[in-house]
């Protein structure tokens, strides 16, 4: 399921996801089945881009590029060779969301350094 299909299946439960951070809380939580709970864990990540871009205003298409920055702020990419890092670059540069400028400082850093991450 996409994160807005996940979104809308909650919304016709009852129930309201909202972004805390790095965690996405399910209101009323007792009211989750557990199934569903663990459909919506294994989602978490893209929903909370999802959750995010939705109330900063991005545009569909940048929600990917959100994960993905997430991904690149957990070190999920760190060791990637030269031609991931650049494609990463290419696709975070122009999205104005502060984990995707943070995201863009770090690429860009492994870039300069031949692909080490710099301290």
């Amino acid at each position: 399921m996409t994160p807005a299909e996940l979104w809308h299946e909650a919304a016709r439960r009852g129930l309201r996801l909202e972004p805390r951070g790095d965690k996405l809380a399910v209101i009323p939580a007792n009211r989750c089945p557990r199934e569903f709970a663990d459909t919506l864990r294994t989602h978490k990540g893209e929903l909370l881009s999802w959750l995010e871009a939705r109330t900063d205003g991005l545009s569909a298409d940048c929600v990917p590029w959100l994960h993905v920055a997430r991904q690149v702020l957990a070190g999920e990419f760190d060791g990637a060779d030269r031609s991931t890092v650049e494609s990463l670059i290419i696709g975070v540069r122009g999205i104005q969301h502060p984990h995707c400028q943070q995201a863009l400082i770090r690429l860009q850093g492994r870039d300069q350094s031949g692909g080490a991450a710099k301290s």
